[in-house]
């Protein structure tokens, strides 16, 4: 009996004992899972993403464009006027044209009366008798003039060389210069080189300053030189000739 009581003591703690070796193994296996899943790989950096979000617009919608209608053709009348004269035929190949008939020349007119129209007596009027041509010219043509030469002006300037002329044309009666006051409050002097047109008659047709003076004495000279009176150049034959002179007028304040 005591046998027996001592193998059901060992059976019990057998038991407990196998228990606690199966929980021990259990909780040995669940630590080293725990760890093995809990722990992090070696080797392998965490992979970040980054997300860029980018806004879009809607973009407008043109609408078509209008359909444009092809223009309605306008339909062409076609001339159907009749020409004013038909185009003359062509003749024939390999054939003469005829030549055109010669144009008749209209009949000259009459202007005779007749034979039998004509009272024997006297009458103030006189018609011709007969088939008369009064109009038709039977004289022969005249030739035209010769035109006249230009007639020759003889109040025209026209001066001649001075190697044609013997006596040349001098001063008659000479009328002063004015002196410009402006000149002479400055005490402007000088002289005035001009050529003076003279005329057959004596007369000054132009003058023309060749070297000027200034301060207004070139104007002064001009309008003295226009009313002065010159002897008229002779030519070597005798004759009144025109010609152009040489002229100085001095301007020279009184001292």
């Amino acid at each position: 009996m005591a046998n027996g009581l001592a193998l059901s003591g060992w059976r019990a703690h057998a038991t407990l004992w196998g228990g606690l070796v199966a929980l021990v193994a259990h909780a040995t296996i669940a630590f080293a899972v725990s760890s093995v899943l809990g722990r992090p790989r070696q080797g392998r950096s965490p992979i970040t993403l980054e997300i860029e979000t980018v806004e879009r617009h809607p973009v407008p919608i043109e609408p078509p464009p209008p359909k444009i209608e092809p223009p309605t053709p306008v339909p062409r009348v076609a001339n159907r006027w009749p020409s004013a004269k038909p185009p003359a035929p062509l003749p024939p190949p390999n054939r003469e044209v005829p030549p055109a008939p010669p144009s008749a020349e209209p009949p000259p007119p009459v202007f005779g009366v007749t034979p039998e129209s004509v009272i024997e007596g006297e009458s103030g009027v006189a018609v011709p008798v007969g088939n008369t041509l009064m109009t038709k010219d039977r004289t022969p043509a005249k030739e035209p003039p010769a035109p006249l030469p230009p007639a020759v002006d003889p109040d025209a300037f026209a001066p001649v060389a001075d190697n044609l002329v013997c006596q040349p044309a001098a001063m008659a009666s000479e009328v002063k210069a004015d002196y410009p006051p402006e000149a002479r409050r400055l005490g402007i002097e000088g002289r005035v080189q001009l050529r003076v047109g003279v005329d057959r008659q004596g007369n000054v047709r132009w003058t023309r300053v060749i070297k000027s003076a200034g301060y207004g004495l070139d104007e002064a000279a001009k309008q003295a030189l226009a009313r002065s009176k010159f002897k008229p150049a002779h030519a070597c034959d005798g004759r009144l000739v025109d010609q152009v002179v040489p002229w100085t007028y001095t301007f020279q304040t009184e001292r």
